[in-house]
């Protein structure tokens, strides 16, 4: 018989413990890299992860957050409280787990950048860098 997951109390109790949150987050991000596409941009040395799918709910093939699943399954975390903690951790809403390991804030500032040839940094720090 296995284990039953934890409650979402008692999950976000053990996360809370110190190093606890990092060694699960850094665990589900090897998980990730392992098991997404590998997404190469020429001989930029440039790439990011993808699930490989199109992000819709009405894709029948895309599945946002299987491999996250079954990694909190496995060490008998309630999903949605890792879910949120890694929410809360990256500052934004994740669609899709492929999200994780991609910051398409930073994506779209050096397209940007490389576009314009602009970069205004981040939104409170003064400074704009022109290339």
């Amino acid at each position: 018989m296995s284990k039953p997951n934890l409650t979402p109390d008692t999950t976000y109790l053990k996360l809370n413990e110190p190093g606890e949150f990092q060694r699960i987050y850094q665990g589900l991000i090897d998980l990730l890299k392992r098991k997404l596409q590998r997404i190469d941009f020429g001989g930029s040395g440039r790439y990011h992860y993808s699930c490989g799918e199109i992000h819709d709910r009405n894709n029948r093939n895309w599945n946002p957050f299987l491999h996250m699943w079954s990694y909190t399954d496995k060490k008998f975390l309630d999903f949605y409280s890792v879910k949120d903690l890694i929410e809360e951790h990256l500052g934004r809403k994740l669609e899709c787990e492929c999200e994780i390991l991609r910051n398409e804030k930073a994506i779209r500032r050096s397209q940007l950048k490389k576009q314009f040839g602009v970069d205004f940094g981040e939104p409170g720090e003064r400074g704009v860098d022109v290339v």
